[in-house]
This record gives C-alpha cells, structure tokens and sequence, in this order.
C-alpha cells in the first residue's frame, strides 16, 4: 500500500465531526407564560362554568314559582267565577284567608290601579296603600309594573316581607273585562325560601365543583411544568453530550493530525533528497533528448510527477504543523475583492457569474488577511469545480451579535462577522458532508483533498469557525440544489480553542 493511500485510511478510520451548523433558536414561550396562560384559561372555564350553573338553576326555579304562582291565582279566579253563578257564594275575604294558610303563600292582594288594596289576606289592610320596599306604592310605580293578561314576577320586598310576587290583572268576571273599567291588580307572595335554598345549594355545589376543578388544573399545571423541566433537561443533556461528542472527536482528529505531523517530519527528509535527484537526473537525461522525441516527453512527465510529489508533500507538512497567522484588524471586503481577482478568470471560463455582498461599512475582522484569503480561495475553487455547466457564486458577510443563537460564543467576542460563500452547484451529499474536512478527502478526479481541511485549520487558528450546509441535486426543492459555507470571524483578539463552543441558547 502507498504512503498516501496509508494517509488516507488513517483519517478514515474513524467517522469525522459532523459540520457545525447554526443552532435554530427555540420558539417556544417561557414555561411561565404558558403556565400563566393554562391557570387564566382554566380559571376562565370554571367562573363561566359557574355562572352558567347559577344562572340555568335559578331560570329553572322561577319558572317553577312563576307558574305555581299562576296556577293559584287562576284558581283563585275561577272559585270566585264559580261563587258567582252559584247561590250559596263564597266570600271573597273567606277565601283569601283560606289561601293563605299554606306557608307557601305568604299574601294575596288586589289593588287599584292608584295603589288602594281592595281585597288583601290580612283584613287589616283594606283600604289602605300597598307596600313596596316599606313604602307606599305610586300611581307611576304600579304603573311601571305593568300588570296584564299574563302573569309577571319578581322578588321585591312587598307587604313587608321579602317575597316571589307574581302578579297580573285581577279578572274575576267577563264582564269587568268588558265594561272598559280600570282593572285591579292581584298580586301573589310567594315563599322565597326555595328560591335562596336552591341558589345557596347551587353556590355550594359549585365551589364544590369550581374546587375539584382547581386542584384537578393545578395537579395538571404541575404535572405540565415538570415535563417541561425535563424536558428541558434532556434538550441540555442532549446538547451537552453533542458537545462531548464534537470535543472528542476534534481531538481525535487532532491526534490523527500529530500522527500525520509525525509521520510527515520523519519521510519528508528522506523522500525529498531522492525527489531532488531524481529530478535532476530526468531534467538531465531529457536535455540530452532530441526536442519532441518520445524519451524526451518521458522525462519531461517525470519532472512533472516529482513536482507534483514535492507539492503534496509540502502540504502534508503544512497540514500538520501549527499554522503561522498574525491577525490584526483588517478590513473583509479588501480579501473578498482579492479572492474575486483571483478565481475571475477561471469563472469565466466556467459561465459562473460572482456575486458580491461584502460593504466596507462592516466593523473590522480581527484576522490574518493573507491566510484567510487562502481559505476563502480553497473553498471558492471547490465552489467553481461545484458548477462545471454555469452558476452562481455569492460572497455575502453580515454582522452578527454573540447572543444571538448562531454566531459562537467564548464570553469574550461580543460581535461576529458571518462570511458566507454560496453556491447553486451539485450539492454535497450527506455520507460525504461528515468527511470534508478530512485531510485527503476529495469526490473529484483530481486535487489532493487538502483545500477545505487547511481552510478548516486556518479558522481554527484564527480563532473563528466554520459551518456548512448543502443541499444535493434532486433533494430540494423544484430540485434546487447547492451548498453554503459559512466562515465566522471575530472582531476583536481572542484565543482560539480546538473546538468552538456554541451557544446552548
């Protein structure tokens, strides 16, 4: 097996670090406010429930009252119609003193229409005013009552007593009711104890009612607040063993880096010493050749293939060794203008238009120009390889708060600049995506895999981050297909660690 063929089966040996990706930003409300919401709705539902309640039973009883009330007075009627026709008679005042004897009926009186009682159960009263709340009833309160055809009630306190009134015109005979007289009013008190038993039963009931129903919500708000607890619980265990799981696997990676370092210091010498020979001996043996003889192109493509092999090398030791940066504050848009001048021309050639959002307005990058302009250059060239038939390239940066839930956060860089370099190619598919940060990793007929782990090691050593998204040809949408690379840059000098935490928020 050759070297670079043992290189690459040891960085896939192990499953690679999946691309950090952007945490989307819960949406959920605070467990307060809907816990908030759930005690005022349920609260809600048990004083319309209630009311409701008290309401329906008190209709049901003064129905019951007002129809018990018309009954005894259409008796009452019909007795004196009866005594009329008959010889004997019944005596209108014998009859209303009978009435009242049953505790249910607490009065029986007919007024005029000025107030003047003509016939009441208390003998005492004839002649006299009736009484409403304690005083004598007016010509316009009596008449503001309305007394007709059809029953009417009320609770009022009649007579001196607190009572269910049902109330109408007294028509004892057909023909009062046709002499065009003013007709008296008869008014009937009922007991009003039914009345407050049935409320004080239905208020009991429910509080009763309205008291399960509480500690029923409250037991539920309970139970709801817990599961939200551990659920959230799980969510930050879950982040935290992905951010166990990321950390172990850089530092994996890591070792496989210093493996390779190793590994590389150790042949480099020994290996560029024959290079440098066999090259000096092809570059000889090809001059001595006629120009265009077929020895002569053999040694003119063993030249070429030591190049080539000196080239790899050196970007294996390059890839292993710690990278050298001097970040300072520089401005972005000068690095994307520099990259543009420098894929140009081969976009051209490639039908792929460039697109450029980067304002000079942006706060200062804190970065090392020249080393981010190789990164930004790697992952551009990947970008044109992306899009053989025609496209699009986008380089837009924007600026983005720490706290923001998808810019990285080390508690010291307040403001990050998010540069991002899209693409409408192929896309990366998702077995691919986990890998293309390894050292050697390549899906192409050519390169040597190398451009996008230098660029990831040049942000590591920058102290920033770098994120990817892709979407392969056929799987988005009316099939929209491309990937996105996002560089994250702080702004000011920070320390740069092997794997960037990010926001858990």
């Amino acid at each position: 097996m050759s070297l670079f063929a043992r290189l690459r089966s040891l960085f896939r040996a192990a499953p690679a670090p999946p691309p950090r990706r952007p945490p989307v930003e819960a949406s959920s409300a605070p467990v307060g406010l809907l816990l908030g919401g759930a005690a005022f709705v349920l609260i809600f539902m048990v004083t319309a429930l209630a009311i409701f309640s008290i309401e329906r039973n008190d209709t049901a009883m003064a129905r019951l009252l007002a129809e018990k009330g018309s009954s005894l007075i259409m008796a009452f009627e019909s007795i004196l119609r009866t005594s009329m026709r008959s010889e004997a008679g019944v005596r209108l005042q014998v009859l209303l003193e009978e009435m009242t004897v049953s505790r249910d009926i607490q009065f029986i009186a007919v007024a005029m229409p000025d107030g003047t009682i003509v016939a009441h159960s208390n003998p005492d009263r004839l002649g006299e005013i009736l009484t409403i709340d304690g005083e004598e009833i007016s010509v316009e309160r009596l008449r503001a009552l309305a007394p007709g055809i059809e029953a009417q009630w009320g609770i009022m306190a009649m007579e001196g007593r607190r009572a269910f009134v049902v109330y109408r015109a007294f028509m004892p005979s057909p023909s009062l009711a046709a002499s065009g007289l003013p007709a008296p009013a008869i008014f009937l008190g009922l007991d009003i104890s039914p009345f407050d038993i049935t409320r004080r039963q239905d208020r009991d009931y429910v509080v009763m009612l309205a008291g399960v129903m509480l500690l029923v919500g409250l037991a539920i708000l309970v139970a709801l607040y817990y599961a939200q607890r551990a659920r959230q619980s799980r969510q930050r265990q879950r982040r935290a063993e992905g951010q166990v799981r990321r950390l172990e696997e850089e530092v994996r990676r890591k070792e496989k880096l210093a493996a390779v370092g190793t590994l590389a210091a150790g042949v480099a010498h020994e290996i560029r010493n024959p290079l440098s020979s066999i090259k000096g001996y092809a570059t000889y043996f090809g001059q001595r050749f006629a120009e265009g003889s077929d020895d002569r192109k053999a040694a003119e493509v063993m030249v070429r293939e030591v190049e080539r092999l000196n080239r790899v090398i050196t970007d294996l030791i390059g890839l292993s060794r710690p990278s050298d940066v001097r970040p300072r504050a520089a401005v972005l848009a000068d690095v994307a203008d520099h990259v543009q001048r420098l894929i140009r021309q081969d976009a051209e050639k490639r039908k792929v238009r460039i697109l450029c959002d980067v304002p000079r307005s942006l706060p200062p990058a804190w970065i090392d120009p020249d080393r981010l302009g190789q990164a930004l250059l790697n992952i551009c060239l990947n970008a044109l390889d992306a899009m053989p038939d025609g496209g699009e390239l986008r380089l837009a940066a924007r600026p983005v708060p720490a706290g923001s839930g998808q810019a990285p956060t080390d508690g010291k860089t307040r403001l990050w600049l998010a540069l991002a370099v899209e693409d409408n190619g192929k896309g990366i598919s998702p077995e691919h995506l986990r890998h293309i940060f390894d050292p050697y990793f390549t899906t192409k007929g050519h390169g040597t895999g190398l451009g996008l782990a230098t660029a990831h090691k040049i942000m590591e050593a920058l102290g920033g981050d770098i994120d990817v998204t892709s979407t392969p040809a056929g799987a988005g949408a009316a099939g929209a297909s491309g990937t996105r690379f996002t560089l994250w840059l702080p702004t000011r000098p920070r320390k740069a660690s092997p794997a960037t935490e990010r926001n858990p928020a």
